[in-house]
């Protein structure tokens, strides 16, 4: 197993290759200005929020987002996302970031 971190944009990816897979973790920083009624954000009692998907995307499939909560705003925080057994590049991991974050605004 081998960890490569990149920053894009003040946003920090770790990718995390093993032998079978290649795991990215990505932090989105995202407001949620507007969500449907989903209970587990409505919910005043959790700050954290962690989200099973199983979506997929073009290189893969989103997996889990974290959504968290502050006094001020809700914040679609951090993402997983499961990818080929593909080299990865900053291009690729924008392209999956724009991804992410289009596949979650339709369940959040």
């Amino acid at each position: 197993m081998s960890v490569v971190q990149y920053y894009i944009d003040n946003l920090k990816f770790s990718i995390i290759y093993e032998e079978n897979r290649t795991i990215i973790y990505m932090d989105i920083n995202q407001e949620i200005k507007q969500f449907s009624k989903n209970k587990l954000v409505d919910d005043d009692k959790n700050k954290v929020i962690y989200v099973d998907m199983n979506e997929k995307i073009s290189n893969g499939s989103l997996k889990k987002i974290i959504i968290c909560k502050t006094r001020i705003s809700t914040y679609l925080c951090n993402a997983i996302v499961e990818v080929k057994n593909i080299q990865i590049n900053e291009k690729i991991l924008y392209e999956i970031y724009k991804e992410v974050l289009e596949v979650s605004k339709r369940v959040i």
